[in-house]
């Protein structure tokens, strides 16, 4: 249906946070850079866990705030794409598995993210125009 590939998609650089990140340094990333979730990767840049600002949101309704860190927040494991799917397949993944943001690696190292709006931009300059009314 679309042409591409995850790269031509994909947010990069990444932020990304290791998993001693403390849910307080964790927040402090979501809110200044008004994003919404980031993957967790070890020393050698791949991805193993992803937190959500559900995980946050989770996490102080728990009480669970003082020793909380990227590694008991995050989901693992972590679904990615490899930065040569094809645009479809990456639809595919984010609707299959009802996520909104999906890491993009190389060689299993995190080079990107993707999001639905990410997708939606990318489609709105490959869709053809509407017909003019009149």
């Amino acid at each position: 249906m679309t042409r591409g590939h995850a790269r031509t998609l994909m947010t990069s650089p990444v932020t990304s946070v290791l998993p001693e990140a403390s849910l307080g340094e964790i927040a402090d990333i979501f809110a200044t850079q008004r994003i919404s979730g980031v993957p967790v990767v070890d020393t050698e840049h791949q991805v193993i866990g992803f937190v959500s600002d559900t995980d946050i949101i989770n996490a102080l309704l728990g009480g669970n705030v003082a020793s909380a860190t990227a590694f008991t927040l995050m989901s693992a494991p972590v679904v990615t794409v490899d930065e040569f799917d094809t645009t479809d397949e990456v639809m595919r993944v984010l609707r299959d598995n009802n996520i909104h943001h999906v890491p993009v690696v190389r060689h299993r190292k995190l080079v990107g993210i993707i999001t639905p709006s990410d997708v939606i931009r990318h489609l709105a300059t490959e869709l053809p125009a509407p017909p003019q009314a009149g």
